[in-house]
């Protein structure tokens, strides 16, 4: 975990992707450092799939990324990644309001395996000593 979704609208090459990703990683991964197991799925909208207001392809898709992430990490790690992660999609996509959601999950509604998160303990006190030395 995180899990990342951002939907945009098409057209950035996959250059300038890349770059995206990397900065978007390095944010989410300084906030949730373990383990190194950050997902980001990027869905291209085209102009004819979007609805403003009732109105088919009236404008791009807004940008906006959802965030499936463990409970635990502090504001001021939230505020630094949300900074970092903002000023990434800003330069790739130049649109305004770019918005994210952030849905936190505690570590026994999150599943691996068949197994719970919560019961792995190694899990577990991992992510206990990087939220205590925050």
């Amino acid at each position: 975990m995180p899990i990342t979704y951002l939907d945009v609208p098409q057209g950035i090459r996959i250059t300038e992707k890349r770059k995206l990703v990397k900065a978007m990683y390095d944010a989410l991964h300084k906030a949730y450092p373990f383990p190194d197991d950050v997902r980001i799925f990027i869905r291209e909208w085209p102009l004819e799939s979007v609805s403003q207001d009732g109105r088919l392809g009236s404008e791009p898709a807004r940008t906006i990324l959802m965030m499936h992430v463990p409970q635990g990490v502090s504001i001021d790690a939230k505020r630094a990644m949300v900074s970092a992660i903002n000023a990434a999609v800003a330069e790739a996509y130049n649109l305004p309001k770019f918005m994210i959601f952030m849905h936190e999950y505690p570590l026994d509604m999150v599943s691996l395996d068949g197994g719970l998160h919560a019961d792995n303990q190694q899990r577990v006190e991992a992510q206990r000593k990087v939220y205590d030395a925050s």
